[in-house]
């Protein structure tokens, strides 16, 4: 057999393992619906089980953050800011320091060798994936002592 042919083969054999797995899923499915008493369906229901109860206290805990939240902002709280950074925290979710950084932040433009950032790259802390990308602009020396308080970094 030629290298071809044995290449043509494999394809065929996975995708024939492909067609057969997804019909024992469905068997799976199948007597999971059919037959609510098999240990296949306890265990399936249980798991479902355990997400409803766990989407409902994560939607009761979202829920109170956003209670605090509301009575910070109605009151105009000093607090607020450490408030949402305990959430933050709480969430896995990191401001990223980088602006620098192009798999967080888009740079919009402008002229100069020093980056501002305009708004923060938010993080997911366990995948590594941007949850909002940030937005950074080019200025020169000079306009970074004009905005001394906010982020800039060099390049």
């Amino acid at each position: 057999m030629t290298r071809r042919t044995l290449l043509a083969r494999l394809s065929e054999v996975e995708r024939s393992l492909d067609r057969i797995s997804r019909s024992i899923e469905r068997i799976e499915v199948a007597t999971i619906v059919r037959e609510p008493s098999s240990a296949l369906s306890v265990d399936a229901y249980d798991g479902l089980r355990r997400q409803i109860v766990a989407a409902a206290q994560e939607r009761t805990a979202h829920l109170r953050q956003l209670a605090v939240f509301a009575e910070a902002a109605q009151n105009q709280a000093p607090q607020l800011g450490p408030v949402v950074e305990e959430w933050l925290t709480q969430a896995g979710l990191v401001r990223w320091p980088d602006p620098a950084d192009s798999r967080y932040y888009d740079e919009l433009g402008g002229e100069g060798e020093d980056l501002r950032i305009l708004r923060h790259a938010f993080v997911d802390e366990a995948t590594g994936r941007p949850v909002v990308m940030g937005q950074t602009e080019r200025v020169s020396r000079l306009s970074t002592a004009r905005h001394a308080g906010e982020h800039e970094v060099r390049s």
